[in-house]
């Protein structure tokens, strides 16, 4: 009796956690596709693909140096540091 209780109640608490997790998920979805609609309304992806146009203008002895000084890692580095920047001092679920 106590087993098949223990069974019911265990079963209605994973659905509960799942029906948790598939509801985060969903307005995990909704922001993701919300930050694209707005990303795609400022045009930062028309200008990511001008950019491109730009670094292929660039002559070889600027890539050496660039290369040689690492640059493709430290802006990477730099622009994650100033996301994680921004979350840990702006949104006050983190920080």
């Amino acid at each position: 009796m106590i087993s098949a209780f223990a069974g019911w109640l265990k079963s209605i608490i994973e659905q509960i956690a799942a029906w948790i997790i598939n509801v985060l998920l969903m307005i995990l979805s909704w922001f993701w596709d919300a930050l694209l609609y707005i990303l795609e309304l400022l045009g930062i992806a028309d200008q990511i693909k001008a950019s491109a146009t730009l670094f292929d203008s660039m002559p070889d002895g600027v890539w050496y140096f660039m290369n040689i000084f690492q640059i493709q890692f430290g802006l990477g580095a730099v622009l994650i540091a100033y996301l994680i920047r921004f979350m840990i001092r702006r949104l006050p679920v983190i920080g």
